[in-house]
């Protein structure tokens, strides 16, 4: 018995974002409805990097898979009349809507939270936007790249030799997303208190703003606009950083004194926590480069590897630069049930694994029970589930409405 059980969810969103928090509710529990276009369903089903094309062929890209197991998969017509009407009749008996869509979209078909809750007052609407409900840019449409343009993120990402470097995996839609459950089962919580529903308002520009906020605080106090500073650490700790070693390069975290001290020791380099220079970290801050130097010569005589053994034993926060496949062939990763395989997935007969939350609960915690859907495998299931006998599903199907 999840969190989410008894909790049913109508998702009309689509691409990361809007789909990655609706996967979050339903790996809690949640019942989720996907609400997909006629024909072509989600549209990043069919798009992504040219090393799924098997995927993509089936409609089942990588860029889809991750946030959409869990759920079934309804394709609507929402500009048809009766599309509607089979909408109107899903929200009867739903906790939660979700949509993505533009700001406006929703009311102009006269499905929008508006006119929802005049008779599902304890609905919860959670409306996510690039930019916001409200003021000049809610209109406007983005994607996680150019929200982390907008926000300033790029900005203060590289160096003055790169200029402005966007976040390689996209940060704002899968924070975004997640603020979004957040703030949904926050408001389940507030219902089971004053029996109400109430409208949510996500932005993924307000998102990317959170995510930088030690950044946005310290401009505000100081003036200051944030520069690039390549891998230097947000701690500006002159003993932390990025370091070649003699194979591979090492990533040092030792942001604290005794973390700094453990450090030096672990270095064989006691005497620099006598030296002058390097005494108080306001001194090391003015020498950073000699003492960068002195950290340098002697993280060339091991691989990165073995430092990280070395530094972590020690106590000091330290990491060699992983690929991506490394880290997933790891014990830490592997053992700690974070992943999910679903064997010979149907429609593309191929393992599929993903990512579970980046949490766990002492019991009931979040689960992944059945694969990602293909474009409208539950359609005929779930409208009769809602009344629509076989001869009414057929004359929707030849309609266009499903």
């Amino acid at each position: 018995m999840r969190a989410l059980h008894g909790i049913k969810v109508v998702d009309l969103t689509r691409v990361v974002a809007g789909p990655f928090c609706t996967y979050q509710l339903a790996l809690l529990g949640a019942e989720c409805i996907k609400i997909e276009e006629v024909g072509t369903g989600d549209p990043v089903r069919w798009s992504g990097a040219g090393s799924n094309t098997h995927y993509r062929k089936h409609g089942m890209a990588t860029n889809f898979l991750p946030q959409n197991a869990n759920k079934r998969s309804l394709t609507l017509n929402l500009k048809h009349d009766e599309g509607r009407k089979i909408f109107l009749k899903l929200v009867e008996s739903a906790d939660v809507v979700v949509e993505n869509f533009r700001a406006g979209v929703m009311d102009k078909l006269g499905i929008g939270y508006g006119q929802l809750r005049t008779t599902h007052p304890r609905l919860i609407y959670c409306a996510m936007t690039a930019y916001g409900q409200n003021l000049p840019k809610r209109e406007h449409t983005a994607y996680d790249g150019v929200v982390q343009a907008a926000s300033g993120m790029m900005s203060v990402i590289g160096t003055k030799d790169t200029g402005p470097l966007k976040v390689g995996p996209p940060i704002t839609d899968y924070a975004t997303g997640m603020a979004a459950a957040f703030a949904i089962s926050s408001a389940l919580f507030q219902r089971e208190r004053d029996g109400s529903g109430q409208y949510i308002d996500v932005s993924m520009l307000d998102t990317a703003l959170t995510l930088m906020s030690s950044y946005v605080t310290d401009y505000f106090c100081t003036g200051n606009v944030p520069a690039q500073r390549g891998n230097e650490p947000a701690s500006r700790s002159p003993s932390a950083g990025t370091y070649d070693t003699r194979d591979g390069k090492l990533t040092l975290g030792a942001n604290e004194e005794h973390q700094h001290r453990r450090l030096c020791n672990a270095l064989g380099l006691a005497h620099v926590l006598t030296d002058p220079r390097y005494a108080e970290i306001e001194e090391r801050r003015n020498n950073c480069d000699e003492l960068h130097g002195e950290f340098a010569q002697v993280l060339m005589t091991r691989t990165a590897e073995e430092w990280e053994t070395v530094l972590n034993a020690a106590g000091v926060p330290a990491s060699r630069i992983r690929t991506v496949g490394e880290i997933l062939q790891h014990p830490q990763v592997t053992q700690r049930g974070v992943l999910h395989t679903f064997p010979k997935v149907s429609g593309i007969d191929r393992d599929v694994t993903v990512l579970l939350s980046p949490f766990k609960l002492a019991h009931d915690g979040p689960q992944a029970t059945q694969p990602p859907p293909q474009v409208g495998e539950h359609t005929d299931k779930i409208l009769q589930e809602i009344g629509y006998d076989t001869a009414a599903i057929a004359r929707l199907r030849r309609d266009g409405v499903i």
